[in-house]
């Protein structure tokens, strides 16, 4: 008899270890779970759960484990999302997270996250348990003790954003008004003020000459007279003066010889005498290879009258003969500028070239074509032919910008790659487009660094905050707005009396759920039936919405939504 004992003793404890298995698996519905929030939220992109779990006393055998694992159920329980597991164990047991005690049993708080999608507004959270026990022999005993359904649905509403970010195209440089110049210098000789043959035929009378037969529209001409600082002031005003009628009345006669546009229009004109020179002096001094630099610099600086300063500047013998020579003569002139606007075609002009023949238009042209019209396949086509003919970074840039407007996010991501590619060093745009693609794909600290990098709207930054649950900064952006993002920054950030002011389908949706959440079911419906009348596909939405779950059993709420 004796050979039996050793089995009948190792079957007793193999029925043991089963029966505790066993026994917390029927004893199972005593454990109470508490999901905080007990409707799931999703913000900042993502889902947490926390999770409260008791266990009574004389449930949890000794020599166990139990693997936790919440799991988020969705898209018609055709996918799953699983949280981080839990393990808890036996005050006997080792490898658990959390030990709980037999006799007194015990409880654990659980807290753990999954990235949000969009399917998963209508789910269920599932906790699924599997309790294990080693037996003698070291054989691993399963025992399913789950799964229950602790929570349902997620609450969406932080994810109703609006697009909006300002997307960066505006480079286009191109000017609609463009003034040219050309300018000359004329030389006078010492206390002289007729203007010299030599002059006349100088190369800056030259080039000016050439300017003034483009046929150009004149926008002004200005003249302004100098004279060197040596000699009284009085004298030296003088002669500019005189430097400056002789220098006019030489203009007036070369512009209407030329037959220059408004050569005779005294309005056009601005005439200025500027007298002693000396903010032309000491910009000569510095850029020459005089001596004493520092010494005539601090002259110039700490000596208000102009006379005592000329007559110091006299007595500086070692360099006032350089002075003399090199220095003055630059100074005794007049200055002829004039000013014409550069031939532009009319917005029609570029407008419909850029559509039937863009070779015929520049670079900044055929950029700036895009914003005189409001079609987008418009502005698509003009931009693709525009790849044929030059290579620029701000074509695929602003093609990618045109494909974010239409949140065709992959087809703009491809374009942007191009652009990054073509591009010499690092452009804002790019950073900016690449941030608002970040966001809108739920990349949302990769999408901040890009902003921060290149410097984004505040607006940009809003709705990213927005994104990020940044509620609070979001809200005191949008501080002194009613619009639809601004509303909805305010009510996630706990204010459920503001009101969208926009008469759009987005607006009365978003205000019935504020109506909702202060509990006005006639206002929620009547916002609502505005939202639906505009836009049937909230109906849809009502239906799974969590934030009208306390109206469903509402009849006029049902008569509204079906």
């Amino acid at each position: 008899m004796r050979i039996f004992k050793p089995i009948l003793l190792l079957s007793i404890i193999l029925l043991i270890s089963s029966c505790g298995l066993t026994n917390m698996a029927n004893k199972y519905d005593t454990v109470k779970y508490t999901v905080t929030p007990p409707v799931l939220q999703t913000h900042g992109g993502e889902i947490e759960v926390k999770i409260d779990g008791n266990f009574p006393e004389k449930y949890f055998a000794k020599k166990a484990t139990v693997e936790l694992i919440p799991v988020l159920i969705y898209n018609d329980n055709q996918s799953e999302t699983a949280f981080e597991k839990i393990i808890l164990q036996g005050e006997e047991a080792t490898g658990g997270d959390k030990t709980i005690f037999f006799n007194s049993g015990g409880s654990f708080s659980y807290q753990s996250i999954v990235p949000y999608k969009k399917d998963m507004q209508n789910a269920r959270l599932e906790l699924r348990a599997v309790g294990k026990m080693a037996d003698p022999t070291g054989e691993i005993k399963e025992q399913v003790l789950g799964p229950i359904n602790i929570a349902n649905g997620t609450l969406a509403t932080p994810t109703r954003i609006i697009n909006e970010e300002e997307v960066a195209d505006n480079n286009h440089n191109y000017e609609k008004e463009t003034i040219l110049k050309e300018q000359a210098t004329i030389y006078f000789l010492v206390n002289q003020s007729n203007i010299r043959t030599t002059e006349k035929s100088d190369d800056d009378i030259l080039k000016l000459k050439e300017f003034a037969k483009n046929g150009y529209k004149t926008h002004s001409i200005e003249i302004m007279s100098y004279a060197s600082p040596e000699g009284s002031v009085e004298r030296n005003d003088k002669v500019s003066d005189k430097r400056m009628k002789s220098t006019v009345k030489y203009t007036r006669h070369l512009l209407n010889k030329l037959n220059v546009e408004g050569a005779s229009n005294s309005e056009l004109y601005t005439e200025t005498s500027i007298g002693e020179d000396w903010v032309g002096f000491e910009s000569i001094i510095q850029k020459s290879e005089i001596k004493d630099k520092r010494k005539i610099s601090n002259l110039l600086n700490t000596i208000e009258d102009v006379e005592k300063r000329e007559e110091q500047l006299r007595d500086m013998t070692e360099i006032y003969d350089a002075v003399k020579d090199d220095i003055l003569p630059q100074l005794r002139k007049a200055t002829i500028i004039i000013r014409a606007y550069e031939p532009k075609k009319t917005d029609e002009e570029i407008n419909k070239l850029s559509l039937e023949n863009p070779t015929e238009l520049d670079l900044e042209e055929i950029l700036y074509s895009t914003s005189l019209t409001n079609s987008e396949e418009e502005k698509i086509k003009i931009l693709k032919s525009a790849i044929e003919l030059h290579d620029d970074w701000r074509i695929f840039n602003n093609l990618s910008a045109l494909y974010i407007k239409r949140n065709e996010l992959n087809e703009a991501e491809k374009y942007l790659n191009k652009a990054t590619k073509v591009s010499r060093g690092i452009k804002n745009d790019i950073l900016i487009n690449n941030g608002i693609i970040h966001a809108r794909k739920g990349n949302l600290n990769k999408a901040k660094e890009l902003f921060d990098q290149a410097n984004a709207s505040e607006l940009n930054f809003a709705l990213l905050d927005i994104r990020l649950g940044n509620y609070d900064k979001a809200a005191r952006y949008f501080k002194n707005k009613n619009s639809y993002n601004a509303v909805l920054a305010k009510m996630l950030n706990g204010n459920n009396d503001v009101k969208c002011d926009e008469k759009t389908a987005d607006c009365y949706y978003l205000n019935a759920i504020s109506h909702a959440r202060s509990g006005n079911e006639n206002l929620t419906i009547k916002s609502l039936k505005k939202a639906i009348e505009l836009n049937p596909e909230y109906k849809r939405d009502a239906k799974i919405d969590l934030e009208f779950v306390n109206f469903r059993n509402s009849e006029t709420f049902n008569n509204t939504i079906n």
